[in-house]
């Protein structure tokens, strides 16, 4: 058998594509993320970071294209960001409530993976998927909380969202063709996406079988296995990342760099959270692998992982602080289980739609 296929998914695998002005992004990201963060730490409620966190994951979708359809698309993903948070805290307080019914996390987040990828898809947003939507619906479902808690998940992810609204806007005055600049005020066609960043799927091609299959299924599947382990929404999460993908190819390439790139992250934030930094040395490092995922998120998924991981980590740990060994063993079995999962629902369903196709 030729080498040479092996070689090229290899080069695929590793290979950094071009700066493209991130830049921005990174710091409009890191300031995002960072302020909500100081804000808790300061009024001494950092129990509250994982509902800032992901309403400040706002200013992640759009990227670079320009601000009004940048701005329509951060208002659409907060809103939904902000009803992920809502429900999988109502999820929590449920499990507190209710003991032995945190296994509903796993058919409410395939559901949810899948109306959020149909929504996602059809709206073209840049990240797209259900990513960040099911991530944030397991992350605050994982967390005990009480009936009252349901005003604070609001309002705080509510903040934080429209915060990151404020700094996408006020970044945008310093923008080639933004507000305050001379540059013409149209807007092209669509900003080219790194070939290292899935595309959305052109809409014909998605059927509701096929978000049922790649989205709930995978989700499905995946959190069931890995609801035996401790954090089933991991495994959910990387189960969900190369479905987006617009092809076989890429999936397969996504699931291979979410692994090793994951693997990796887990050793960096152990290192990080074992050493017992205070939460301000957190935050600040947190900002800072925020700044380093958006520069690299586009170029190498596997290379962004390794920011993405121990900030991730960091986020759940500075929420709801466990044993440090734990968490990162539970984070790297977890991702092998949802990876395993989309290669082989990606393996299955691919010679069935070539003979479609052909």
């Amino acid at each position: 058998m030729s080498s040479r296929p092996l070689l090229s998914h290899l080069r695929r695998m590793v290979h950094v594509g071009p700066y493209g002005g991130e830049l921005p992004v990174a710091l409009r990201a890191a300031a995002s993320v960072a302020v909500p963060m100081l804000v808790l730490w300061a009024t001494g409620h950092l129990e509250w970071s994982l509902y800032a966190t992901f309403g400040a994951f706002t200013s992640l979708f759009g990227r670079t294209v320009p601000i009004r359809p940048r701005l329509v698309s951060q208002v659409q993903a907060g809103g939904v960001l902000v009803a992920s948070v809502l429900v999988g805290t109502l999820l929590a307080v449920l499990g507190s409530a209710v003991p032995g019914t945190g296994w509903l996390v796993v058919p409410v987040a395939a559901l949810w993976a899948t109306g959020v990828a149909i929504l996602s898809h059809r709206l073209r947003w840049h990240p797209p998927g259900p990513l960040f939507p099911v991530f944030a619906l397991g992350a605050c479902s994982s967390v005990p909380a009480r009936p009252e808690q349901l005003a604070v998940a609001l309002a705080v992810a509510v903040a934080a969202a429209l915060f990151a609204l404020v700094l996408t806007a006020c970044f945008a005055r310093f923008e080639p063709g933004g507000p305050g600049t001379t540059a013409p005020a149209t807007v092209p066609k669509a900003t080219p996406l790194p070939a290292t960043t899935p595309a959305p799927a052109p809409g014909p091609e998605w059927t509701l079988s096929h978000y049922l299959v790649r989205y709930a299924a995978g989700v499905a599947v995946a959190g069931a296995i890995a609801t035996a382990i401790g954090h089933p929404y991991w495994a959910m999460v990387a189960a969900v990342v190369p479905m987006s993908a617009p092809d076989a190819s890429g999936r397969l390439l996504r699931a291979a760099q979410r692994l090793a790139g994951t693997l990796v992250g887990v050793l960096l934030a152990w290192a990080l959270l074992a050493a017992a930094p205070p939460p301000l040395v957190v935050i600040a490092v947190a900002a800072l692998l925020q700044a380093g995922a958006e520069l690299y998120v586009g170029r190498n998924y596997a290379l962004a992982m390794l920011f993405i991981t121990p900030l991730a980590l960091s986020m759940t740990h500075l929420a709801h602080p466990v044993p440090v060994s734990g968490l990162v063993s539970d984070r790297a079995l977890d991702t092998v289980v949802g990876v395993a999962v989309a290669v082989v629902i990606t393996l299955l369903t691919h010679e069935r739609r070539q003979d479609a196709e052909g």
